[in-house]
């Protein structure tokens, strides 16, 4: 491991792997989990630097996303067409909780009661307690991306319209909502802050656009900076700042009140675009990528 400083804004430290980079979520406490081109999944602890990869056989093909539920299962969708549950205490990912779906599913979200949206080629599919129990097939759009209100009740779907889709969660189905929200461009991904009173939702017209829940949500404001498409979001554990990652190798950190408000990570990654971003704590960002390295970032706003 080496140790980058970066003034004024930013340091980071860098982990590097034999491997490509994909995701990077938060686990609980210190440790990071990210998921690697060759289906592996690895952890570290952020403080010590400790790491390994979580043990069984696993998916069969590539990773495409992973989210971790309320029960502290890591819920994993693969391009080998299943979604898989991972114990975090026993990370072992050769467990029985797999589910076979019926096309190739490219991102999952998960919400409080057991729930878990699926975004499959030309499919949504809701699970309740890991059973699919609720499918829309040809929706009328190329659904791309989904995030879970985290009071739950409400899944907001990206398409490669450019339009965000909402859908209520009632028991076992989901039904659309009448309103549609309008992104700059084909929808790359979407997240609601952890106090579900924002979603944000980037695109490939390099724009980020804000949403208002409470405000049946309008339109509250619009980010701009990127000089290529954006590729993923996170929010900030403090809900008034987010963070986006793009091709142009570029991380921004937005302040939610004032687009002007900001800091530039230039190259955060030299060799390929950022790929996926997760926040530890308030002044702690981790970054993933193609270029086979994790660097964590420590954010200072003055």
């Amino acid at each position: 491991m080496r140790t980058i400083r970066i003034s004024p804004f930013a340091s980071s430290r860098v982990t590097v792997n034999q491997y490509n980079v994909l995701r990077c979520i938060k686990m609980g406490g210190n440790p990071i989990s990210t998921l690697e081109a060759m289906m592996g999944i690895l952890y570290w602890d952020s403080e010590t630097g400790e790491n390994d990869s979580f043990s069984g056989k696993g998916h069969t093909n590539q990773v495409s996303r992973m989210a971790v539920d309320e029960s502290e299962q890591l819920v994993s969708c693969s391009m080998d067409d299943t979604v898989r549950y991972t114990s975090l205490s026993k990370k072992d990912t050769s467990g029985q909780d797999v589910i076979k779906m019926d096309v190739q599913p490219k991102c999952i979200a998960v919400g409080p009661g057991g729930y878990a949206v699926v975004i499959c080629i030309g499919e949504i599919v809701l699970m309740k307690d890991k059973k699919k129990c609720f499918a829309i097939d040809n929706p009328g759009f190329e659904p791309e991306v989904v995030a879970v209100h985290p009071g739950g009740g409400m899944a907001a779907v990206g398409g490669t319209d450019g339009k965000v889709y909402l859908y209520a969660v009632q028991g076992t189905s989901l039904k659309k909502e009448e309103k549609t929200l309008e992104a700059k461009g084909p929808v790359t991904d979407l997240a609601y802050s952890h106090d579900g009173a924002f979603l944000a939702v980037t695109d490939a017209s390099k724009a980020v656009t804000v949403f208002s829940v409470a405000d049946d949500y309008a339109e509250h404001n619009i980010f701009y900076g990127h000089h290529a498409k954006i590729v993923c979001i996170a929010w900030s554990p403090d809900n008034e700042h987010f963070a986006s990652g793009g091709m142009d190798m570029m991380v921004y950190v937005w302040t939610v009140s004032d687009p002007e408000t900001r800091v530039k990570i230039q190259d955060a990654h030299r060799l390929h675009h950022v790929s996926s971003l997760a926040w530890l704590d308030e002044h702690t960002l981790v970054t993933t990528s193609h270029d086979a390295s994790v660097k964590e970032w420590s954010i200072s706003y003055k």
